[in-house]
């Protein structure tokens, strides 16, 4: 049982439908602006969930459009079946659940059981404003779901493994539960404990890791129950989980700062599916709302690795403003990636595996090195990837002065120009580049022939008319009229350049120069034309055009020079 597809109509920002389809084997990751609704998102799902039997659950003022419902629609993957059931709610008045065609689903209804599996499989749910009775509430969640998993193992039990045979005598104690009870119970409990002793030891080292503070220490404590049924103990057990650290013992999670609490409870899902003591948690949903807020830098890569491995068991939807939670460079789990708008979550990427080469993954690292703010592009409303430090400062300079929404991305080599492009292509993005054409006379014959290569290789990943190449000549340094910088004055030059007064000063062609190939880039109206120094690419014969004269040239130099190197040996012999 999996969802598929989720909408929601009159909740809060939502007042007409929203609509978003995931993949029922993928982290879904919303982006966005401020208030386009990436949290309410996740809060409806949590509430679809719900089992509420009483009146106003949800406040009149979360109602967009006074006196209308409330309608919360889910499509449940259930093996072959898809199954599609609709919660709608009134003010003043309990939920209630309907089948597609609008029929109630009462007790004697077909869908009540799968209704039911559902409910009883409701969501993790963290979010940044989590109160203790929420935490509180998570623990027991997490405590419930590890015993639920520890009786099943026993119901199931056949006698094999070491696993098997270490339960085999509470497997024979639960055949006679109703005179053994409290003795099975005990040792139920103690084969537990012995588990979770083992998860707060590796989620300790974990969080000393990330929080550098070898005194941190979690503990999960597992608590006492005298049910008698299955579910009486998941019901009457209780749990919480205590952290010690250099100055305290014993100080329970929900009085940690909440950066702590946070990457406790994610921690401790993820260490909890590893060592397969969630069940079938392959079909138990996370949501995590803003995971990145309240930690540090360093915390929040740890997050990243972390998601990354829980999606590979569980399905996962997080809400985030941090470029730095998504991974470019993650094989090994599919993940979704959505623009939250008005009417519906537009799926700007889903990964495919095998989509790079072994250079691209490297490419990628080097990246998210070097900017970790690569992945800015999720939020932007134009994408330009520059190949060179030169043009990054005096286009950012030009997006800052105008307050242009650009994302300026910095390649530093036209192999990374080509991992970007192929990244953006994955994510079906509309951007432009600006790489250099090196068609430099300083450069040999050989020397010639590899830049004319790597620049019919950018424009060969041009996927759509949308996304334009353009090409400085033969640099952008000699295109905007300054010649040759070395690279070491390179930052001090293009400074000088947009910070000089405006009148009579030597820099002011050169700054005029950048202003109208920045304007003519980032403004598709046509008004700006293009100098001399810098053209727009429609073709690989573009290139071949400016290399072909330098490229003759260096090969009768190379003929030269062969024939004069034969003459000198045939006047030796």
């Amino acid at each position: 049982m999996k969802i598929i597809n989720f909408s929601v109509t009159n909740y809060k920002v939502f007042k007409d439908t929203f609509s978003i389809n995931f993949s029922k084997d993928s982290i879904a990751i919303l982006t966005g602006r401020n208030n386009t609704g990436k949290s309410t998102i996740l809060e409806a799902i949590n509430c679809f969930f719900l089992k509420e039997s009483k009146a106003k659950t949800i406040p009149n003022n979360c109602f967009s459009k006074a006196g209308s419902e409330i309608v919360l629609k889910a499509v449940f993957e259930f093996g072959e079946e898809n199954i599609t059931i609709v919660k709608k709610y009134k003010e003043e008045a309990a939920p209630k659940f309907y089948d597609i065609n609008g029929v109630e689903i009462k007790s004697t209804h077909e869908l009540r059981d799968k209704l039911e599996e559902i409910q009883n499989n409701k969501p993790f749910y963290i979010t940044p404003s989590m109160l203790p009775d929420d935490i509180n509430e998570l623990i027991q969640e997490i405590y419930s779901e590890i015993i639920k998993n520890d009786l099943q193992k026993i119901e199931d039990l056949e006698g094999g493994s070491e696993e098997e045979k270490e339960l085999k005598e509470l497997a024979e104690e639960y055949s006679q539960i109703k005179k053994s009870y409290p003795k099975f119970l005990k040792k139920l409990k103690i084969n537990t404990d012995k588990i979770l002793k083992q998860v707060s030891e590796d989620v300790s080292n974990d969080l000393q890791t990330v929080f550098s503070n070898e005194y941190l220490s979690l503990n999960v404590v597992g608590g006492e129950s005298d049910g008698f049924s299955a579910s009486d103990i998941l019901k009457s057990t209780n749990s919480s989980v205590n952290i010690d650290s250099k100055k305290q013992s014993g100080m329970p999670l929900i009085n940690q700062g909440t950066g702590l609490q946070r990457m406790s409870l994610i921690y401790l899902i993820q260490n909890m599916i590893e060592k397969k003591l969630m069940g079938k948690s392959d079909n138990k949903l996370l949501l995590i709302d803003e995971p990145e807020a309240f930690l540090h830098p360093e915390a929040v890569r740890a997050l990243s690795r972390s998601l990354y491995k829980i999606g590979e068991r569980m399905p996962l939807m997080i809400s985030t403003h941090s470029p730095m939670l998504i991974d470019l460079s993650e094989r090994h789990t599919s993940i979704q990636v959505f623009r939250v708008c008005e009417k519906e979550a537009i799926q700007l990427y889903q990964s495919i595996n095998d989509q790079f080469d072994n250079d691209d993954i490297k490419n990628m690292k080097i990246l998210n090195y070097v900017d970790s703010y690569v992945n800015e592009f999720f939020f932007a409303d134009k994408i330009l990837i520059v190949e060179g430090d030169t043009e990054y400062i005096a286009f950012k300079h030009f997006a800052k002065l105008e307050n242009k929404n650009i994302h300026i991305i910095r390649a530093r080599g036209k192999a990374t120009i080509c991992t970007l492009m192929k990244i953006l292509n994955q994510f079906n993005s509309n951007y432009n580049v600006l790489h250099d054409m090196d068609n430099h006379q300083k450069y040999n014959f050989s020397a010639l022939k590899a830049q004319l290569t790597n620049c019919k290789k950018i424009y060969q990943l041009r996927i759509s008319d949308s996304i334009r190449i353009f090409s400085s000549i033969s640099n952008f340094e000699n295109a905007i009229g300054i010649g040759d910088v070395p690279n070491q004055r390179k930052t001090q030059t293009i400074y000088q350049i947009l910070n000089e007064p405006t009148g009579g000063d030597e820099y002011a062609s050169a700054r005029e120069s950048i202003k109208k190939i920045f304007n003519h880039i980032t403004k598709t109206d046509g008004k700006e034309i293009l100098s001399d120094n810098f053209v727009e690419i429609s073709s690989e014969e573009d290139y071949k055009n400016f290399f072909d004269e330098f490229i003759k040239q260096k090969e009768l130099e190379v003929r030269k020079r062969k024939g004069r190197r034969r003459s000198s040996l045939i006047k030796q012999f």
